[in-house]
């Protein structure tokens, strides 16, 4: 099974790693794969500062965290400030499609 999560406020990405993590610790799941995707400025201005530690908890547990590109243009962080498991998307939006299209199970937080 593969998951992915929607972020579009900070609240909701200082709460992703635990859910992220809740969801992998459930033995009664089988997840091949979970992402974080993220479309907003402010988010990915937090991911790299406050919530850097939300950032690379995720990364760790296996999780791929994925910024839309468009979002990325008002934020004031860019791909420099982010290390390996995380990756700048052409659209947020369209990045969830694609993988709802291909079977993945959506939750928003």
């Amino acid at each position: 099974m593969n998951t992915v999560y929607h972020v579009s406020d900070v609240d909701a990405y200082r709460v992703a790693e635990p859910k992220v993590r809740n969801l992998l610790d459930d033995e009664t799941l089988d997840v091949d794969a979970v992402t974080v995707v993220v479309d907003r400025p402010a988010v990915i201005d937090a991911a790299a500062g406050d919530l850097q530690e939300t950032s690379d908890a995720l990364v760790e547990m296996g999780a791929t965290v994925k910024f839309c590109s468009n979002a990325a243009q008002g934020a004031d962080a860019g791909e420099a400030d982010f290390g390996d498991g995380v990756e700048f998307v052409s659209s947020g939006v369209g990045e969830l499609t694609r993988l709802q299209t291909n079977g993945w199970a959506y939750i928003r937080l």
